[in-house]
């Protein structure tokens, strides 16, 4: 596969004076691109390309970045809003390597299946290097190298094998060909002289029944054909004698032959599947309060289902995937007349393979609709408990908003570990499943926390190498969300070896 070569550096976010972004134009690999100052937020760099290529493949070099994310675009509108997706954000560092400093040079090479392919498909001359190193404030971050590959010409000639060897010195080399009979095993040939006799029979019988296959279709053909001509003199003679030749053999083959015909062709009329890449073509969506990991897997869903992904509102953008009402961006799409929905929307559409109609959401949760309804069956039961004035004074309390508990752990999935003192392990799922988190049974790819009074243990090593986006948090850090009443950051409350 050819490399694509880099031309320039069209814009940096922060560059080190020694390690600069000019060194990711080099092919060498000892040069590399670093931030400025350590505890960066995020750090971007956007090269340009000699020409539009189409990008089939991509090596990353990384220095120090815990997630690196590639997108692409154009040089004509070197905005962000005009970048596409091309590698999701990748892990390269795990926390505990983070903190450590540790395997801060990983290599990755993301093939074919790696890429987006609705971008991977289409021709760009720019590329922006995103890179975040959230788990480290003292780890200056970047990348050591970056190689694009464009696909394989059509014309590559294929390597050539090496003629086989059949004489060394004097001596010849024995022929270990299945034909030359030197890996012969006791009773290889009995069971071959029994497949031979079946072949040789098999062809005999066969043969026949060929011919009189190719007879049968040779008969059968012109009968349909004939009805159709004008010339009815000839037709009336021709019939009999047709039926009279294919027998007992013709006519059953014709009764079936014209019935399968029509089948296929209604089954391909009524199905006619929308493409899984292409269930939301045409829908340019913006994320509102999710958090990584599951901002991104919501984000790649609907980006394999042919969604345009954008980091802020826009002009184009279509629709606001939103987890809580009464946000800034929530109140600006809404003034905007954009569409707001939830994340089942997306789920739904990923999940039964075809495009949901999507209706505006009011950000109402579902613990609020239940306690409406409950309070309006209890009121509407007590239809004879008090006067006539007092119906005013029930629908005015009807339409008083009910206070709902705050979805502070949303998209967030916990795993309670070890053992806990009196009856803290019931409090912290009662905690959890209120603020909208999630309690797993056992441990998985999907946990994010793992909740634990008994201090470090050793197995949480290896469940780190498993799945390097694991945090070990202690209980104390659910019991202060729920005393402040606010979302609270979990590294103060971290289990470190």
């Amino acid at each position: 596969m050819p490399e694509i070569k880099l031309k320039h550096v069209v814009s940096c976010s922060s560059e080190d004076n020694t390690h600069r972004a000019e060194s990711l134009l080099s092919s060498d690999t000892n040069r590399k691109w670093k931030a400025a100052r350590p505890a960066e937020k995020h750090v971007s760099v956007i090269l340009q390309l000699e020409k539009e290529e189409q990008i089939h493949s991509i090596d990353i070099g990384n220095e120090g970045s815990a997630f690196i994310e590639v997108l692409v675009g154009h040089s004509t509108s070197v905005k962000d809003q005009n970048f596409e997706v091309l590698l999701v954000t990748s892990s390269f560092m795990s926390p505990t390597e983070s903190r450590n400093g540790t395997n801060t040079n990983r290599v990755r090479f993301f093939g074919p299946s790696q890429l987006l392919k609705a971008t991977a498909q289409e021709k760009w001359d720019c590329v922006k290097i995103v890179c975040s190193q959230p788990y480290s404030k003292s780890l200056a971050y970047g990348v050591a190298f970056i190689k694009l590959h464009s696909p394989p010409d059509a014309d590559d000639v294929p390597v050539s094998t090496p003629p086989k060897l059949t004489k060394l010195g004097q001596f010849r080399v024995r022929d270990e060909s299945p034909s030359s009979g030197s890996d012969i095993q006791p009773g290889s040939l009995f069971f071959g002289r029994d497949s031979a006799a079946k072949t040789s029979t098999g062809l005999k019988g066969n043969a026949p029944v060929k011919r009189k296959f190719e007879f049968s279709e040779d008969a059968a053909g012109p009968p349909p054909k004939k009805p159709s001509s004008s010339g009815s003199s000839e037709a009336k003679p021709a019939t009999p004698k047709s039926k009279a030749r294919s027998g007992a053999t013709a006519s059953p083959r014709e009764g079936p032959k014209p019935k399968p015909e029509p089948k296929p062709k209604l089954k391909a009329k009524s199905a006619e599947p929308v493409p899984f890449n292409r269930i939301l073509e045409g829908v340019v969506f913006v994320l509102s309060g999710f958090q990584n990991p599951f901002r991104g897997e919501l984000r790649d869903k609907a980006l394999a289902m042919g969604a345009r992904y954008r980091p802020d509102w826009t002009p184009d953008s279509t629709h606001l995937i939103c987890a809580f009402a009464n946000t800034p961006k929530y109140s600006q799409v809404k003034a905007a007349g954009g569409v707001i929905v939830r994340k089942e929307w997306v789920m739904d559409c990923h999940k039964t393979k075809k495009k949901i109609s999507s209706k505006p959401v009011e950000l109402e949760s579902r613990r609020k609709k239940a306690a409406k309804e409950s309070t309006v069956q209890v009121k509407d039961e007590d239809l004879y408990g008090g006067s006539t004035d007092e119906n005013t004074d029930a629908e005015e309390e009807e339409d008083k908003p009910i206070p709902e508990l705050p979805d502070f752990l949303t998209g967030k999935r916990f795993y309670l570990y070890g053992k806990f003192p009196d009856n803290q392990k019931r409090q912290l799922q009662r905690y959890i499943i209120a603020f909208n988190g999630a309690v797993e049974d056992y441990m998985s790819e999907k946990v994010q926390f793992v909740v634990t009074s008994e201090g470090w243990d050793e197995s949480f090593e290896d469940a780190l190498m498993e799945n390097g986006n694991l945090s070990f948090v202690k209980p104390t850090w659910i019991f202060a969300i729920n005393d402040r009443q606010k979302m609270l950051p979990y590294q103060p409350y971290t289990v470190v070896p």
